[in-house]
Formats: structure tokens, C-alpha cells, sequence
């Protein structure tokens, strides 16, 4: 979303022909095996919005699919930066515009979950509520924060990759259960393949099968024997197991201590490379 970028909505707002680095910003829909331009260029007021039409329409799909079996992928844009909310969200929450952002998400969960129930299939949906990444902690005030784990996205760190996750079926999911053994998005494709009885591809894939750890109220050690965090062109900078984890020498993106930017305006950020390690 960065033709939204609050520095270049405020140097447009100057100056509407001036030049800045990003392609316009389309709203793009699928159509069979073609697709339309619903929108050549997306504005900040139409970006204000998407959190709520994205949610109907997941909604409305839900509806009209009820009967037969329905897969839905819901990834908002936000709470990545750029941050818009719509009229209904902004300046309710009391935690500035960022806080205003995760009420509006928190509403669309609220939405689907709520439509689930009224249509009678919540035993039979899976419903799955993550993140790809820690917060952008260059950008401050627009990014949250990760503590007590250590810096952000971009990073190997805990508080780079380490996500919370939230899993719900009714009847299937102990209410109030909780697990913090290793898994990660890469299982979710072989724990629902697993669940509906489908042939996982025949090519070697990274996931593993996590549906014991979701659906039992007693501990179950994770499929997995460690994580093998790579980033930065195929680097290994980090090994991770149920225990202890194993950083390598690397470079990496902080802040170094100093606070994030503020109103959608990015600090920059340090390139370390530390010569000793302990964490």
C-alpha cells in the first residue's frame, strides 16, 4: 500500500503532480479466469474502507456457500502501514490510530465468527487468526510492540517471527485450551489436508501435521524437532527448538534502543552486526 505512505499522501497534498516512487495504488477483482479494475487508483478516504468491505464480503461468501464445503482467506492490509480506519473506528479506541486499526480487525473476526454461529455451522469451521510477522518498530506509534521478546520484522529475533495464533471449532477445540509448543503457518496446509482426508502434493513440504496439538486437552510434544530460521537471501541466522535456540553471527535491523517514528513517518533503523551473542 505504499503510494498511501502518509509522506506520500502529504507530498501530493502539496502538490497533486509530484512525483513519487510507487505505481498507482488498483483495486483488482477475479473474474472466472480473468479479472477487472474495480478501481485505478486507490485514495486514502477508499483505503479507509477495505477493512469493512473485505469483511462483507467474506461474509456474504459465507452466506451464499453455507451448504457446501467453503474455504476463505481473509489477509487485511492492516494494521500494515500504511494505517487507515473507517468512520466507525477512528479516534473510539483511546490508543491513537493504531489502537483504532486493531478495534476495526477485531470487529471483522467478531463479524465472521458471528455469522458462523448464525448460520448453524460452527462445528463444522475451522476458523484460524494469526499474523506473518512481529511489528515494523521503525514506525512507532503505527507498529505496536513485541515485549518482552527481542526487536521486530525484517529480524530472526523472537519478536520478529514469534506469532500469537488463535484457533477455534466448536466442539472440536477445547474451549480455553492453550499450547506453546512449535508449529507455524507452514502446518496449516498439511493439518487441514489431514482433517478432510487430502493427499498432501508429492513434493517434499516443510509442515507438519499439527492437528493433535490443536484438538487435545493434554500436552502433545510438537511434530516438529527444531525451526530453521532463514532470512536475508537464504541465510541461517538462527536455530530454534522446544527449549533453546542457537543464533549465528549475522546483520540485522534496530532501533538500537531509540523510539520508532511517529504518524505513519518511519525512523531509520541501524544495521548491526555484533561480534558477541547472547541471548
Amino acid at each position: 500500500m505504499l503510494p498511501l505512505h502518509p509522506s506520500s499522501v502529504a507530498k501530493r497534498a502539496k502538490d497533486p503532480n509530484a512525483e513519487i516512487p510507487w505505481a498507482e495504488l488498483p483495486m483488482i477483482e477475479a473474474e472466472g479466469e480473468s479479472y477487472r479494475i474495480v478501481n485505478p487508483a486507490m485514495t486514502p478516504a477508499d483505503q479507509s474502507v477495505m477493512t469493512k468491505q473485505f469483511t462483507e464480503r467474506a461474509v456474504g461468501f459465507i452466506r451464499e456457500n453455507k451448504d457446501r464445503p467453503f474455504f476463505v482467506y481473509l489477509p487485511h492490509p492492516m494494521v500494515h502501514v500504511p494505517l487507515y480506519a473507517s468512520d466507525d473506528f477512528k479516534g473510539k479506541s483511546g490508543a491513537g490510530l493504531f489502537g483504532d486499526v486493531v478495534m476495526e480487525v477485531d470487529w471483522s473476526v467478531g463479524e465472521i465468527m458471528r455469522t458462523v454461529e448464525d448460520l448453524g455451522i460452527a462445528e463444522n469451521t475451522l476458523v484460524i487468526f494469526t499474523s506473518d510477522n512481529g511489528p515494523w518498530l521503525s514506525y512507532g506509534d503505527h507498529a505496536g510492540q513485541a515485549n518482552p521478546l527481542r526487536e521486530g520484522k525484517g529480524t530472526m529475533f523472537e519478536g520478529g517471527y514469534r506469532e500469537p495464533t488463535l484457533m477455534w471449532w466448536k466442539g472440536t477445540i477445547p474451549a480455553g485450551t492453550q499450547c506453546d509448543q512449535l508449529c507455524s503457518t507452514i502446518d496449516v496446509l498439511p493439518t487441514v489436508a489431514a482433517l478432510m482426508g487430502a493427499d498432501l502434493p508429492p513434493h517434499k513440504i516443510d509442515g507438519k501435521d499439527i492437528s493433535e496439538l490443536m484438538i487435545s486437552e493434554d500436552a502433545v510434544p510438537s511434530p516438529h524437532e527444531a525451526f530453521y530460521c532463514y532470512y536475508g537471501g537464504g541465510q541461517l541466522q538462527a536455530v530454534r527448538n522446544d527449549r533453546f535456540k542457537l543464533v549465528f553471527p549475522h546483520q540485522y535491523r534496530s532501533l538500537s534502543g531509540h523510539p520508532g517514528g511517529k504518524a505513519g513517518i518511519p525512523v531509520t533503523s541501524t544495521m548491526i552486526f555484533p561480534k558477541l551473542w547472547r541471548h
